[in-house]
Order: C-alpha cells, then structure tokens, then sequence
C-alpha cells in the first residue's frame, strides 16, 4: 500500500513539473522587440530676466596683447624680507674645528672642552650642541675659539655634536658653521 502511494505521489509531481504545451519556455537570450519611432520634442526658451543691453561691453577694436615689460611694478605695503647670503670671505678658509685639541669622546660628569680655529674679525663665536635628532638642546656664545660645556648638559649613552660659526660686530654670521662629533666614553 505504501508502494502505491509513493507512487501516486511521483506521478502528481511529475504532472505539475511538466510545462503545458501552449507556454513558452524562458530563455536566455532576449528576443528583439519593435523599436518605437523617435518624436521630436520641443525644447522651451528662457526670456531673460536681466536687460543685458545695460552690461560694458569691450570695444570693438580691442585685441588681446601681452603686458608691456617696462611699467614699475608698484611697492606693496609691507616691504618683504630680506634674505642676505652669507659671504665666503678670505678669513673663513682656515675656520675648522681644531681636532688636535678637541677630543671626540668625554667623560659623563665632567666638563667637556671644544676647540676651532679663530677667524679674523669675529667678535663672538655662537655654538650649540646638538643631539641625536639633530635638534639644538643647548645654545651659547663664546668670545675665544673654544669653549667648555657644563658637565650636567650630557647624559650617558647618547651621542651629541657640536656645532659654531663666528659673527661680526652687527650678530651676523661670518662663515657657514663647522661641527665637531662627542660621545660620552
């Protein structure tokens, strides 16, 4: 009895699975429909809303040309700055750092001494230490060509340089600066 059931029930699937004959199967592909002939519509005008005869209008000769070259070009209201060059002058070709004198490594806790060579007409020396990211920690002027920095300026383990450049009477730079390497040893 089941037996008949079962199949019953295959014979009543397969009969509502099975396509009528008077329906189109869906395909894939689309078939080609009649295009429609394309209408002409109107486009609409805008009046304007302005009386344009009132705008200035170029003359009729008028014809583009380059700006002539010889008009002064007027001061502005703020003068800009000026950037002055730092001269090579004669004095400055022996300016060195002096490593016969200056040692490379100091001791942590003790003052450590730099030298360099004077320059002719150099009224002061402005020097710095610089650390390990290149960034100035500590800045001061000397009058002779050397100068000892306080113990408590470096700490162990990190590498510093030193760097000076001499100036004239008016605090500008004579020479570019020179640099010198330290390390705590």
């Amino acid at each position: 009895m089941k037996r008949i059931i079962a199949i019953g029930l295959f014979g009543l699937l397969m009969v509502g699975c099975t396509p009528k004959a008077t329906e189109a199967l869906p395909t894939l592909i689309p078939t080609p429909q009649p295009v429609s002939p394309a209408t002409e519509t109107p486009v609409p005008t805008v009046a304007p809303t302005e009386d344009l005869s009132s705008r200035a209008t170029l003359p009729p000769s008028w014809t583009p040309s380059e700006a002539p070259t010889d008009i002064p070009i007027p001061a502005t209201e703020t003068p800009l700055p000026q950037i002055t060059a730092i001269p090579t002058l004669v004095a400055c070709g022996p300016f060195d750092v002096d490593r016969t004198k200056s040692a490379a490594t100091f001791t942590v806790g003790q003052p450590a001494q730099v030298y360099w060579t004077p320059v002719q007409g150099a009224v002061r020396y402005r020097i710095g230490v610089l650390n390990a990211f290149n960034q100035e920690i500590f800045m001061d002027y000397a009058v002779d060509a050397t100068y000892t920095f306080k113990p408590d300026l470096f700490e162990a383990g990190t590498r510093y340089a030193w760097r000076v450049y001499p100036e004239d009477s008016l605090g500008r730079q004579m020479c570019l600066a020179v640099t010198g390497d330290m390390s705590p040893g």
